[in-house]
């Protein structure tokens, strides 16, 4: 974390990458820490007090967090662990884009839960097609996510030319009496 200076200033500390080495250990340490009982109940992240009090917790935390469907940016705000560490985990982590997909999923059915409650509470103050475009944005994107129904398809049959021709072909011929040149020129 990078810490304040005397005027306030955060000066931002290098962290060094990660070798071969490291995300080898990451990743036996994440495939050990998947086989065991996950410490969070009902998916609530447990309190940063405890995640500092127990550092070997720490890591074991952050692989239950992110397999609950934490966002690597709040992991690594939780448990203090960089960033880039987060992200390692995420590719030992089997099925993980499933996680992401579902989580984002739930959080875009609560968004537009919270915006159709915004739309009621405030239709006097806030255009109604801003509230009305976002609400109908995230509730097809959860529909998406979810596997729900995003679209209507309506299939019509079409007349091919040979049936076309075939149905005139059928049609009975209608008594044309065929009037001489002369009969047309003195009408006009």
């Amino acid at each position: 974390m990078p810490k304040p200076n005397n005027n306030g200033q955060c000066k931002l500390q290098k962290i060094p990458r990660l070798s071969a080495n490291d995300l080898c250990a990451l990743r036996d340490f994440v495939n050990k820490r998947l086989t065991e009982p996950s410490s969070l109940q009902d998916n609530n992240p447990l309190p940063l007090s405890v995640l500092i009090e127990q550092n070997p917790g720490l890591y074991r935390n952050a692989v239950d967090l992110l397999s609950a469907g934490n966002s690597v940016q709040a992991v690594a705000h939780a448990t203090s662990i960089p960033l880039q560490t987060i992200r390692a985990m995420t590719h030992f982590i089997p099925n993980y884009r499933d996680v992401c997909r579902s989580s984002t999923s739930k959080n875009l059915a609560l968004a537009s839960l919270r915006m159709s409650e915004i739309l009621v509470e405030s239709t006097d103050r806030i255009p109604a097609d801003r509230i009305a475009f976002t609400l109908a944005v995230a509730t097809e994107k959860a529909e998406l996510l979810s596997g729900g129904i995003t679209q209507r398809t309506e299939v019509r049959p079409v007349v091919s030319r040979e049936e076309l021709q075939r149905l005139f072909e059928q049609l009975p011929k209608a008594k044309v009496r065929e009037l001489p040149n002369s009969d047309f020129a003195r009408k006009s």
